[in-house]
């Protein structure tokens, strides 16, 4: 599948994911999360940061656990190096840049080879979830490591598909590199990034960025695209209702 941004409602489409293997049910802690689902190379979710912070903020003054997962935009790219996409990506950030003023730049589209694959970006977010697993509350420090990555990517003009993409990365956020680059280059940390596209799919999510709630173990998403705070706000209002109307 091409690439596929929506000026009108902010949301980048994905793509179908073929299961590698079968997924098991994921057992919670909490009661309720606010779920942000994005992808570091979706130029909506780059330009939806400051939001997607807001939002986290937002949760948090509510009682709510927030977490944030990997959403697979365009896996494995495969997109050809021309022109035509040139063109569409240089229209579409200047687009989002005059809708949310994030900055970007063109630095990336004067490279002659780049395939335009957003997996190594979220394997990178998920590798540091598993560094940072028991000390990195409601994702803070992964929401912060995930913004790192856009900012590089769309202001910077570097390939995250590069392992050294990440290393003054890491050093800012106080990641051993080593570490990183032993997991980052893994088969079981492939698989689970596989796996997170997979869930989030099987929220029925059609593109991104995206937001669901979750309460108990029942998903649902709240809406895709470019959303604003009071949207958001309003969705876990209701949900936050109709718990205490059943207690």
């Amino acid at each position: 599948m091409a690439l596929n941004c929506d000026i009108e409602t902010g949301t980048c489409s994905v793509g179908d994911l073929t299961p590698k293997q079968p997924q098991q049910e994921k057992e919670y802690l909490h009661d309720m999360a606010l779920i942000y689902i994005g992808d570091p190379m979706c130029s909506w979710c780059w330009g939806s940061s400051d939001v997607v912070k807001e939002a986290r903020a937002s949760a948090l003054e509510k009682g709510i656990q927030f977490s944030a997962i990997v959403g697979g935009l365009r896996p494995g790219g495969g997109d050809e190096w021309n022109e035509t996409l040139k063109r569409f990506l240089r229209k579409e950030w200047a687009n989002i840049q005059q809708a949310t003023k994030q900055p970007f730049s063109f630095k990336i589209l004067e490279r002659e080879e780049f395939n335009y694959d957003t997996e190594p970006s979220c394997r990178a977010v998920v590798v540091a979830r598993d560094l940072w697993q028991g000390i990195d509350d409601n994702d803070e420090k992964l929401l912060e490591f995930f913004s790192a990555i856009q900012h590089k990517f769309y202001v910077g003009g570097e390939d995250p598909a590069a392992l050294d993409f990440y290393q003054s990365i890491c050093i800012e956020h106080h990641i051993d590199f080593e570490k990183f680059s032993q997991l980052f280059e893994s088969e079981v940390a492939k698989d689970k990034t596989h796996e997170e596209f997979l869930l989030n799919r099987s929220w029925n999510i059609k593109g991104f960025p995206s937001f669901a709630l979750r309460v108990g173990n029942q998903v649902t998403p709240i809406g895709s695209g470019y959303m604003q705070i009071e949207t958001i706000n309003q969705a876990i209002e209701t949900a936050i209702s109709k718990i205490e109307q059943v207690k």
